[in-house]
């Protein structure tokens, strides 16, 4: 090593090599694999000069001085276009829209304000000390779920830190709002209630015996998911737990609800029928060949992402798939309904996968009718809001379609 150089990270490496790594479309640090936050290439004075002093010391020529002026520059959207957000340094955990902002949580710990129509980040919102899972918003507040175990609470005009509640011993991984009451499901395996109006806690819900994944509010009552194969139901104002929904054999990951029923997808490749007002399951829905990641549900079917890298179509009326979405060559991750289809105002699916891209399905054929391309990872979540898609990345970007 002649030339050393550091990058965002601060390791350091011989500048030709480097060069040539970040030429080949490497957006990473080859030590930790962190994304880089700039590609700038930085002298490490230090090291070059005891480069130098050895090389005197031992009769070895090196070059007095470093031409630098063929050396390519690299700028961070070289590879990218224009539609792809730039900013965290890993992994994005949730998206959500609020009027013409969109907001981003990460494993960098960081929540990114994004103006949607200049594409521009505005605000980092940094206070959590982990990486930051789930977001919620409600009235002019921003709620933030973190691996830290808290959660934050942010103004939306001031965009500042209102307060942070804490009390769950583990991480915060599903937020839901309700009749003015925060609910923050958390692997320490309790669902907490906080009071929107002086943000204080009014209960500790217990009896999931593993941690909580996620949640969802229908019919005065809120669904805890958990790896425990339960859900659990709760009252909204009473608090009271009205059932533990049995029956699933794997961890519960997903919940939607329709005006009728309460969908839970789970490990065990089904996905669970329950009837909201009986609280009865009223079909288990089989096909797919691995877990069900994620659920989403629109106005006449719910769709079901699963391992197995299909999407299936199921009728809310006869609750029986319709069809099978294949198109995915890896695990299906993230689903959204949102409007862009061939006709106006008409509705599509979108699907995220491992395989890093972003289907667009029309909800009318049930045929792809867009493939996006544009992230180096695996699309994680996706948002959909007044005709635009919003997809996180495990490589730290937001995406626009």
């Amino acid at each position: 090593m002649s030339d050393p150089v550091m990058v965002a990270t601060g390791h350091t490496y011989d500048r030709q090599c480097i060069a040539k790594w970040l030429a080949q479309g490497n957006r990473t640090c080859p030590v930790t694999g962190m994304r880089l936050r700039h590609l700038e290439l930085v002298p490490n004075h230090a090291l070059r000069n005891a480069i130098q002093e050895w090389a005197t010391a031992h009769g070895i020529s090196l070059p007095n001085h470093y031409d630098t002026t063929n050396q390519p520059t690299f700028k961070l959207d070289d590879h990218h276009p224009k539609n792809i957000l730039q900013g965290h340094e890993e992994i994005v955990w949730a998206v959500e829209v609020y009027g013409s902002r969109l907001f981003s949580a990460s494993a960098d710990k960081t929540i990114r304000v994004w103006d949607i129509d200049s594409r521009r980040c505005e605000h980092v919102l940094e206070d959590h000390t982990r990486p930051v899972l789930s977001l919620a918003i409600s009235g002019n507040r921003l709620y933030s779920g973190s691996y830290d175990f808290t959660i934050k609470v942010w103004d939306l005009n001031t965009l500042s830190r209102v307060k942070t509640l804490t009390g769950h011993t583990d991480a915060v991984r599903a937020l839901s709002v309700s009749d003015g009451r925060l609910f923050s499901g958390s692997y320490d395996g309790t669902v907490r209630v906080w009071d929107e109006a002086n943000l204080h806690c009014l209960e500790i819900l217990k009896g999931h015996n593993g941690p909580v994944r996620t949640l969802v509010n229908c019919g005065g009552c809120m669904f805890s998911g958990s790896y425990d194969k339960t859900v659990r139901v709760w009252d909204v104002q009473t608090l009271e737990c009205k059932a533990a929904l049995t029956g699933h054999t794997g961890a519960v990951r997903a919940l939607v609800a329709s005006p009728e029923y309460v969908f839970s997808g789970s490990d065990d490749t089904t996905i669970k029928v329950w009837d909201v007002r009986t609280l009865k399951c009223v079909r288990t829905l089989e096909g797919h060949e691995d877990n069900v990641r994620v659920l989403a549900v629109g106005d006449t079917h719910m769709f079901s992402g699963s391992w197995d890298k299909t999407i299936r179509v199921w009728d809310l009326r006869a609750l029986e798939c319709v069809k099978v979405l294949e198109g995915h060559s890896e695990a299906v991750l993230a689903l959204a309904v949102g409007e862009g289809g061939p006709q106006p105002h008409s509705k599509v699916l979108v699907s995220g996968s491992y395989d890093t891209t972003v289907r667009f399905w029309d909800l009318n054929t049930f045929r792809c009718v867009r493939k996006c391309d544009g992230h180096f990872d695996a699309v994680r979540v996706l948002a959909a809001h007044n005709g635009h898609v919003f997809s996180g990345s495990y490589d730290g970007t937001i995406g626009v379609w």
